[in-house]
């Protein structure tokens, strides 16, 4: 047991590692997006808002060209999930968008560093909400490391001078906004990253956010003055501060978790003075380099696990999947197809609807006596009648109906004829009147959606009840019906959510006349 937990425990700590890294990496390459900022606003003319826009527009674009070539299964299976689209939204008009207005908004009624100061007050927010959420107390090195971090980059940012924070009403309305903004950029893409990956969720995040700034600020309208030297900064802002610093940031948010990923997102002030002061010739004071230090200090603290390996795995502590970088789940196992079942696939067909019912066992749901439903006979029937289906990882796509390399991770039967059984079933009131005999249904039925264990929580299920729909439309049916059990949460919801109405319980029949308790679904176009 001990050796099988240590094995286990090996990958997290790397993810941890590997997501600090990328963190200071996104926190770095922000500091360089700063000190172009500051050479486009102070030397070049460009007004924050036309650089907000361009910056978005472009980075969006590099984005989704490298999802494109990179997989472009996952940007058009993406498009079918409507709870990461609407996650993605909220980080792009919360997060993304909101940051920056709110961050711009507090420097323009106070100054740089005050501004700075308040957005990063934004930590404690994200250390409250983990806390509260996994039901825990922040650890003495999350603390300490909170400490340092927000002194750091208070030293940094006012050099020192306690005068600099006399803060107007509207400069501390604005830098609480951009606190909440910058908890908000960390917290809410967590579910989306981890499922779809930073490429896709960045550049379509940027996307909206850059579509919704250019119709408010209309940047065609402002006069700018693009030199080639412009151009080159831009470009140069748009790569590593704006495509990299995304890119990077929220692969750690990803692998390390947002509290740590936050806190060592402060070496963005370090980055900032080194580069300036490089770049621009900008004199780094000892207040500076003692700002420097605390933050150094801070990493150290957040790196180390301390007490925190001793605790159980938590969701908002990192992700636990052994993932390639900027890669999600869903990425990972890439798109999916489906294809008529043949007899080759009965083995493992019959496999998958086990562990069907072994997760139903899991959830508490009693099948009564149904644990042998389909039958092996009823299973190759559908089989012979075409009626049966299995998903499959993205194989060759030439066409061919089966490749040796494929793994089937889903099954379903879906056939246009309708069931008999609801012919006979009391309860239900259905959406659509169908007469009979079979032959002449108006609605195709659905049964045995299963999705093998190893790829669950991926939009396998999704995926299957899209292709239902499909395969429904082009049989010329009106609806698409199903049931599930009462107890079964989580078919329900996925039936729920994609657009399926339920239709009260209905009690079935079998052919011994034993009656069966389940919820009827229909989906109706």
């Amino acid at each position: 047991m001990a050796a099988a937990a240590t094995k286990e425990a090996a990958p997290r700590r790397n993810h941890v590692a590997r997501g600090i890294v990328f963190a200071a990496l996104g926190g770095i390459c922000w500091g360089f997006s700063g000190t172009c900022a500051q050479l486009l606003t102070s030397e070049l003319g460009a007004p924050v808002a036309w650089i907000t826009c361009v910056r978005l527009l472009m980075g969006a674009a590099i984005f989704l060209v490298a999802c494109l070539v990179k997989n472009w299964r996952s940007l058009r299976a993406v498009m079918r999930d409507k709870r990461s689209l609407l996650r993605i939204a909220a980080f792009s008009l919360f997060g993304v968008l909101l940051t920056q207005v709110s961050y711009l908004s507090s420097i323009s009624f106070t100054n740089a560093g005050t501004g700075t100061v308040l957005e990063r007050l934004g930590l404690i927010v994200i250390m409250l909400y983990v806390c509260l959420r996994a039901r825990r107390r922040p650890s003495l090195r999350e603390a300490v490391g909170l400490v340092m971090a927000i002194g750091g980059t208070f030293l940094i940012a006012t050099k020192g001078n306690f005068g600099a924070l006399a803060i107007p009403a509207e400069g501390l309305f604005w830098g609480i906004v951009s606190a909440f903004a910058l908890a908000c950029y960390t917290l809410i893409p967590g579910k989306a990253l981890e499922k779809w990956g930073s490429f896709i969720v960045t550049g379509l995040a940027m996307l909206l956010g850059g579509t919704v700034a250019t119709v408010f600020v209309q940047p065609w309208n402002i006069p700018v003055d693009v030199t080639p030297q412009l151009a080159g900064v831009m470009v140069a802002m748009v790569i590593i501060g704006t495509f990299l610093a995304y890119l990077f940031y929220l692969q750690g948010i990803t692998d390390a978790g947002p509290v740590r990923a936050g806190l060592v997102g402060c070496v963005e002030p370090v980055s900032a003075t080194v580069i300036s002061a490089v770049w621009l010739g900008t004199p780094v004071l000892p207040v500076d380099i003692l700002g420097m230090i605390m933050i150094m200090v801070m990493m150290v603290l957040v790196t180390q696990r301390g007490e925190a390996s001793k605790q159980p795995a938590d969701a908002y502590e990192g992700s636990t999947d052994d993932l390639p970088p900027f890669e999600g789940r869903a990425s990972l196992l890439g798109y999916y197809r489906a294809r008529p079942a043949m007899h080759d696939d009965f083995v493992r067909f019959q496999e998958i609807l086990a562990d069907g019912h072994e997760a139903l066992a899991a959830a508490g749901v009693d099948e009564k006596g149904s644990k042998t439903y389909p039958s092996e006979r009823r299973v190759m029937r559908a089989i012979d009648r075409k009626t049966a289906y299995v998903v499959t990882l993205a194989g060759r796509d030439d066409g061919a109906a089966q490749d040796a390399n494929e793994r089937i991770i889903g099954v379903f039967a879906l056939d246009p004829n309708g069931d008999e059984v609801y012919a006979h079933a009391m309860g239900a009131s259905w959406l659509s009147a169908s007469p009979e005999p079979p032959e002449h249904t108006t609605y195709a039925a659905l049964h045995w959606v299963t999705v093998a264990a190893e790829a669950r929580r991926r939009g396998v299920g999704m995926f299957i009840l899209g292709e239902a729909d499909r395969l429904a439309k082009a049989a010329e049916k009106v609806s698409v019906r199903c049931d599930a059990y009462e107890g079964n949460d989580a078919m329900r919801a996925l039936l729920v959510s994609f657009g399926f109405t339920p239709c009260g319980g209905i009690t079935l029949f079998d052919r011994f006349g034993r009656a069966r308790r389940r919820t009827a679904f229909e989906r109706m176009w």
